[in-house]
């Protein structure tokens, strides 16, 4: 009998326990939805200040928006972990590339979880080369982290061209 008792107390328990998480998270939707929503413009502001800052060829504006333990993967160079490392590569980017007139990003699709999102786009623009204007098109993977009650930065980068037709 002690033991129906028990088993009719827990059940009890679990159901009101269900019933307060249910209404608990009903009312977080459209909290978590205006959160996301924020997140996701503040990662498309990014790309904004990532493409002003390539356009201006400043390094220090890019490492910014890097983690101090990002990890670079550009097409055709070595990869570049740390803070040192990523500011060599984008000296080096910068000084061999060609000029950046314009630079759009569309996004392919974005997964966050917690304080990581990853974020699959395209991108095409415009350099001059030569004199000339080039067109360029691509494909980036990024991995943003929020740092710890503070902004979103970029943890890994990587990106390829893709063929112009």
């Amino acid at each position: 009998m002690k033991f129906v008792l028990w088993v009719a107390m827990l059940g009890i328990v679990c159901v009101a326990y269900a019933q307060t998480a249910h209404d608990v998270k009903k009312k977080d939707v459209p909290e978590f939805l205006r959160q996301l929503a924020d997140d996701r413009k503040t990662i498309a502001d990014g790309y904004v200040h990532w493409t002003e800052a390539a356009k201006a060829k400043n390094v220090d504006a890019i490492l910014n928006m890097y983690t101090d333990d990002a990890t670079v993967l550009p097409e055709e160079k070595e990869a570049a972990s740390g803070r040192n490392a990523v500011r060599a590569l984008y000296t080096d980017w910068f000084a061999q590339q060609d000029k950046l007139i314009e630079q759009k990003f569309e996004n392919i699709n974005s997964v966050q979880e917690g304080d990581l999102l990853i974020d699959s786009t395209r991108y095409s623009g415009t350099l001059v080369k030569d004199g000339k204007e080039v067109a360029v098109k691509g494909k980036r993977l990024v991995v943003w982290k929020r740092e710890f009650q503070g902004p979103w930065k970029i943890l890994r980068d990587t990106w390829n061209k893709s063929p112009i037709q």
